[in-house]
């Protein structure tokens, strides 16, 4: 076997073995998250808020980053920052679901997931309301 031979051989089956674990790394990749330390006010009695004050209301937020909703349980404020690649996922309020147009993953409105490939639920923050005032924490 020539040197020219023997080098080509060694470096295919050197690609090949390589290639296991590129599979590996890209199924065990960490899920993506929302942002973090969050902290910020809306108030409610603010004409930029007002899809709040109606139940079933929501508004993006946080530099477009979290959705608020007014859901029949109190508020609830989640990331739109899809766990599976990172899109950023919509909320249908008629739906009440979060749908992420990059590979079709759907979450409910809780953000816990429904279908397709998000590996996990969407992050959650804490919302706490003071007369007209919500402050939504991580």
């Amino acid at each position: 076997m020539e040197r020219k031979d023997f080098l080509r051989t060694t470096f295919a089956f050197c690609g090949l073995a390589l290639i296991p674990s590129a599979i590996i790394e890209s199924c065990t990749k960490q899920p993506n998250s929302g942002p973090s330390n969050v902290s910020f006010t809306l108030d409610l009695s603010q004409s930029a808020n007002a899809a709040l004050n109606t139940i079933g209301g929501a508004l993006v937020a946080y530099s477009g980053q979290i959705v608020v909703i007014h859901a029949a349980s109190g508020f609830l404020a989640i990331s739109n920052t899809c766990t599976h690649q990172g899109c950023t996922v919509n909320y249908d309020t008629a739906n009440k679901e979060f749908v992420c147009p990059c590979h079709g993953g759907v979450y409910n409105q809780t953000g816990a997931v429904v279908s397709g490939p998000p590996p996990a639920a969407l992050t959650k923050y804490t919302v706490t309301q003071s007369g007209t005032v919500l402050t939504i924490k991580s």
